[in-house]
């Protein structure tokens, strides 16, 4: 075996599927299944199987066969099960286990298609169709009043595959190693039915794990117990790195979010919230761990600082938390004045989102809801006893994050900054459907020449802002920031600086505009909540006198690389100083224009036979066609002008329906002959109309016809080179028949009504 514990997991849906989001669409469909859309778009994209169905079901198969190979209820496999799974929820004073299996992500159709399927919405939507249902009422027997639903359920014959891994592998010995994909790969076999409604016979399918460490000794008798429970150790390191230079070594995190990411949870209920930004006391633990051991030192001694990590605007450019003092339209993003640089009559002050400072745009992340749930064995059915339906709204993929590293110069080794490089795991819930990102690294210089402050202080909040008051009590109070501030400023080399808060407007101008905020959080490795954290919340505006001054520029980049107040190494205290947007006199319509989509779409190359995804794109294809072939023949049997190229007015119904027979026999070669006869000149009855039947004999003749005539738009409707070509040849008789049978029973409904001149009633 490899050592690592990475594995392929692919499953091969012999049947419909649904996947549920838990929400329904008004008018179009009570149950919609889960895609892979999770940019906030709105836009159809693919189905997925999210990682959390997938290890539910896992684990029950995973049981069973742990039941059968320790021939009862407990032993050294359920031991296994509980390594891998971890331990279930259960009321008591014992602490849970972490599961060892982690499933990068949902399982999803290949990269390509999906690309695909993502620029061509025709395409995306014929991924799924629409299933009724009705309830049946058990007294009579019969369908119930009221009771018709629509569930939305995806194709079969997909094959999804994703990627999962043992954490802690490596440390195992070989017969554990066996032990563990033993019990996996005995699971996914046994796995037949994952979904919603899979107990009749939806979401019927197969299982297969792939890679080197994924082939079970089946001959395995001697089995090793799993290793324990790992305890929480924190590593310690009583002195810090010495360095003799003066500044700060800067370098960018940018964070591409390829999964939703949980962080800084707040709960209401079973509603559990993200922030739309990932805080720096989030990114700390895996800086830290990338970093190695001389980090835990620095984190302690406020040199190294790691900031939270803000979206990116359409520009590229970083964007920081919206200040206070900023007004925005009622309903709208767009700022329309600065209440520190004059007085604002109408508006409402910027409480959330995040703006470029350079053109005080306002940037606004997309986020994403999906709703879970945990299954009792008994019932299988979700409880309130083990946690029920709970909701999580996470800040969504294919967002770009950028976010700030700081250490003290020399204080760690050169090249230091590489090592954070690579595909992190952020935030809640990232073993499973949530926190996968990718992060670049990139150096950055202050480019801001700052001037000193002689008489004013302006500070901007970039971050949560903890300090104590006398009684070491969290505080929000301005004279406890004021006393906070001054100390950073001493100890940047302004020992003699005394700061007033300023309160009372000066000429119709705020002085001040605050907020509080309160952190939760959780200690994973304790597994226990942390201590609340309050105080004045990220975006707070203040100004202070300035007694003692000037203040050096040195000493407030000093100050605003390192932060004020407690918890600085989390991000906690990130402030600008003096920033001019603070003072920038901002007037409706005065903000920089939204930037323009950056040039044209990139257009994904079509998929080759025999390329992955190729046969999955093949049933798209053919469901989007067969739906706009209907769609175009509705459109011209609804036209009374174009379905009488189809269907004559004056002919005798007998011989419109003999057209039904003769369009089924297109591959017989004997449809033209079978028409002619038809249509041929016959006394006692009334001659057809000859346009028409020259029209007719060219849409049985000529293979191109009916194709002119629906006016599909099939370069939408296709994902692979050859896919055009081949539908149109194997949809053509079809496309037939659907185009008389349509314009036939629309003829007769009108030939009823009187509708059609020379008809007769």
């Amino acid at each position: 075996m490899s050592g690592d514990g990475k594995f392929t997991i692919s499953l091969f849906m012999m049947s419909d599927w649904r996947v549920g989001t838990g929400t329904g669409a008004r008018g179009y469909v009570d149950r919609i299944v889960q895609r892979d859309g999770e940019d906030g778009s709105g836009g159809p994209a693919a189905p997925i199987i999210p990682a959390k169905t997938l290890v539910g079901v896992w684990r029950d198969s995973c049981e069973v066969a742990a039941q059968a190979l320790d021939s009862g209820a407990d032993g050294v496999w359920h031991e296994w099960l509980g390594f891998l799974f971890g331990d279930q929820y259960a009321t008591g004073d014992g602490l849970l286990r972490a599961a060892a299996l982690t499933v990068e992500g949902p399982l999803r159709l290949p990269e390509r298609l999906t690309r695909l399927l993502r620029e061509r919405p025709q395409l995306a939507w014929a991924t799924t169709f629409r299933k009724p249902g009705v309830a049946i009422d058990p007294a009579s027997g019969t369908a119930s009043e009221g009771k018709l639903w629509f569930d939305e359920m995806a194709r079969a014959g997909l094959t999804l595959s994703g990627r999962g891994r043992v954490e802690g592998f490596a440390d195992l010995d070989e017969g554990q190693r066996r032990a563990a994909m033993l019990l996996l790969t005995a699971g996914a076999r046994l796995l037949e039915n994952i979904g919603g409604k899979r107990r009749r016979g939806a979401g019927r399918c197969t299982m297969a794990l792939e890679g080197p460490d994924a082939v079970p000794d089946w001959s395995i008798t001697d089995v090793p117990g799993p290793p324990p429970a790992p305890e929480c150790a924190i590593p310690v390191h009583t002195t810090a790195p010495a360095g003799g230079e003066q500044g700060w070594e800067r370098v960018e995190l940018v964070i591409a979010v390829e999964q939703p990411i949980l962080a800084a949870t707040t709960v209401l209920g079973n509603v559990m919230s993200g922030e739309t930004h990932v805080p720096g006391w989030c990114l700390m633990p895996e800086v830290v761990r990338r970093l190695g051991g001389k980090a835990h030192a620095l984190v302690r001694t406020g040199d190294l600082v790691v900031t939270a990590a803000t979206p990116q605007a359409a520009t590229g450019a970083r964007t920081l938390p919206a200040p206070r003092v900023l007004v925005r339209a009622k309903g709208g993003k767009e700022v329309i004045g600065n209440r520190m640089a004059g007085s604002v009559e109408t508006g409402k002050p910027c409480k959330n989102g995040y703006v470029v400072p350079e053109t005080a745009e306002i940037v606004e992340p997309y986020t994403t809801v999906r709703m879970h749930n945990s299954i009792q064995d008994l019932s299988q059915r979700p409880t309130r006893e083990i946690g029920g339906i709970y909701v999580y709204r996470a800040l969504a993929a294919r967002t770009v994050l950028r976010a700030e590293v700081r250490v003290r110069a020399g204080r760690l080794d050169p090249g230091w900054e590489q090592r954070m490089s690579g595909r992190w795991r952020i935030g809640r819930s990232s073993k499973d459907d949530y926190g996968q990102a990718k992060v670049t690294v990139r150096p950055v210089a202050d480019q801001r020449g700052d001037r000193g402050a002689v008489d004013q202080l302006r500070v901007w909040l970039l971050s949560d802002l903890l300090v104590r008051d006398c009684r070491l009590r969290p505080s929000t109070d301005l004279n406890d920031v004021a006393r906070a501030l001054e100390q950073a400023l001493a100890q940047a080399g302004a020992p003699g600086v005394h700061l007033e808060p300023e309160i009372a407007p000066e000429e119709g101008r705020a002085t001040v505009a605050v907020g509080a905020h309160r952190t939760e959080s959780w200690h994973r490795g304790w597994r226990m909540p942390r201590t609340t954290l309050y105080g004045l919340a990220a975006g707070s505006c203040l100004t202070f006198a300035v007694t003692g001054g000037p203040i050096p520029a040195h000493v407030l980049a000093e100050v605003r690389a390192a932060g004020v107040g407690e918890r600085r190494s989390e991000g906690f205290g990130q402030l600008e100083l003096d920033h001019d947007l603070l003072t920038r006199s901002i007037s409706a319509g005065g903000t920089a224009a939204k930037t323009a989509e950056q040039g044209a779409a990139h257009t994904e190359p079509l998929l080759a036979p025999g390329e992955k995804g190729y046969e999955e794109a093949r049933i798209f294809e053919r469901a989007a066609w067969l739906s706009e072939i209907r769609r175009s023949c509705d459109g011209i049997r609804g036209d009374s002008q174009r379905r009488a190229e189809i269907v004559p007015a004056g002919v005798r119904p007998t011989q419109l329906n003999a057209l039904r027979a003769i369009v089924r026999e297109l591959s017989s070669g004997r449809a033209v002959s079978r028409f002619l006869w038809l249509t041929r000149k016959k006394a006692g009855r009334p001659d057809w109309p000859q346009k028409e039947v020259d029209g007719f004999r060219e849409l049985l003749e000529d293979p191109d016809k009916i194709w002119t005539l629906l006016s599909l738009q099939e370069d939408r409707l296709v994902a692979t080179t050859d896919g055009a070509e081949r539908l149109r040849a194997d949809l053509r008789a079809e496309a037939l028949r659907v185009l008389v049978d349509s314009c036939l029973a629309a003829h007769g409904r009108a030939e009823a009504a009187g509708e059609v001149e020379g008809s007769k009633r």
